[in-house]
């Protein structure tokens, strides 16, 4: 090889090593100023990730009464969709609409009634602690709850629905069936070896109650779990997941309370057409709850109190409580799972400080199986609910049901 090849590979070479270390210096420079940047960094693989949750009923209504027929329906018992999202290492968001009970049948023996479409939830939660779940703030559009059955995803109970007892204990705090309001609150989970704490506070805006200028006092809510044995759950989240899949040995003992200022309780109107104001001095509920897993079987109930008063009328007293036991196992190599639900609701004293639906009593039996294809994204349940009471949310029909979730 002569001089002058020589010359030119070395200068090749040269003028790679340098190209070569420049780009190292300037990746390197980048990085730090990436790190010192004043802007966060968008995690842009989690900024968004689509909701549609979808539950379907067929009913066939066993009316009691001559004047009323039996009835089949197929309805959506639940229809959400929405999105969610985890933008930033510390903050999450999620908001979802909804249609429930779309096409149900107002003359079936299934409680609540459609009521078009509206925002089911829309709320963020901010980490606070960088390797901790202990402290959590929330605030938006969610659930004000204190019992276990409001705590507990729709997705995943036993049953064939919720209890009716606890919708009772929301409309009762909040004064809407959902127990959804505005408001701000705290939260988190601490796992220790086999002993789990988790809780959360918050304060809400219960409009319902607040039809009066003097009495715009909001609603604050507390509720306090503790786990022996395996945790119910390893991070914070909002809702608890009821199925454990066979694989949890423990014990979850929970409180709640929730009070409630000056407020209004009914309102109706004279005889000039004028609105009248039923107010009530304080508002009040407290119990407590307790959740059972030893591999397939489940047992889960709450008892939960509820009062309501005002000076020179009798005050009104109210009570709610569900006892729930399930079964999971495997036949035919599938995950079925048996279940019996009884929930009962009872309330006295005043109409005029919670009106008629809170008046009176409600009990609900329901007898049922489901079969978890892909655990709750994909579920069918055969039920029978027998119903009786006297409430004005109660009915004495019973009914038989099939429910078909999709969870995507």
């Amino acid at each position: 090889m002569n001089i002058k090849c020589i010359k030119k590979v070395s200068c090749i070479a040269v003028t790679t090593i340098l190209l070569c270390t420049l780009g190292k210096c300037l990746k390197a420079q980048d990085k730090k100023a990436q790190e010192s940047s004043p802007f966060l960094k968008l995690n842009k693989e989690k900024l968004f990730k689509p909701v549609v949750s979808v539950q379907s009923w067929a009913t066939y209504s066993i009316s009691d009464n001559d004047n009323v027929a039996n009835r089949a329906n197929v309805s959506f018992r639940r229809f959400r969709f929405g999105g969610s999202g985890n933008p930033y290492s510390w903050l999450k968001y999620s908001f979802q609409l909804h249609a429930d009970r779309l096409n149900q049948d107002t003359y079936s023996a299934v409680k609540g009634s459609y009521s078009g479409i509206g925002i089911w939830n829309a709320y963020l939660t901010a980490k606070l602690l960088k390797n901790s779940d202990f402290l959590n703030l929330e605030a938006g559009y969610f659930w004000a709850v204190i019992g276990r059955e409001s705590d507990t995803s729709p997705w995943a109970v036993a049953s064939l629905d919720k209890t009716t007892s606890s919708w009772y204990l929301r409309r009762f705090n909040t004064g809407v069936g959902n127990g959804m309001l505005t408001g701000i609150a705290l939260g988190g989970i601490k796992n220790y070896n086999k002993f789990g704490i988790s809780y959360r506070i918050g304060s809400y805006e219960p409009s319902k109650y607040q039809l009066d200028p003097k009495y715009a006092n909001r609603l604050y809510t507390g509720r306090l779990m503790f786990s022996f044995g395996d945790p119910e759950q390893k991070a914070y989240k909002f809702c608890l997941s009821e199925n454990q899949w066979a694989k949890r040995k423990g014990i979850t003992l929970g409180f709640g309370a929730a009070s409630m200022g000056k407020g209004v309780g009914t309102t109706s109107i004279d005889s000039n057409g004028n609105n009248v104001y039923n107010y009530f001095d304080n508002s009040s509920s407290y119990g407590a709850d307790l959740a059972i897993d030893y591999k397939g079987l489940r047992i889960d109930g709450e008892y939960y109190k509820m009062k309501r008063k005002l000076d020179g009328v009798e005050d009104f007293d109210g009570k709610e409580f569900h006892i729930r036991l399930a079964y999971n196992f495997i036949a035919a190599n599938m995950l079925l799972e048996p279940s019996v639900t009884y929930d009962k609701f009872e309330g006295e004293g005043t109409k005029s400080l919670v009106g008629g639906k809170l008046m009176g009593e409600d009990k609900n039996i329901d007898f049922g199986v489901n079969w978890y294809a892909s655990k709750s994204n994909l579920k069918i349940g055969l039920h029978y609910i027998s119903q009786d009471g006297t409430s004005g949310q109660a009915t004495t029909d019973d009914y038989l049901g099939i429910v078909c979730q999709i969870k995507l």
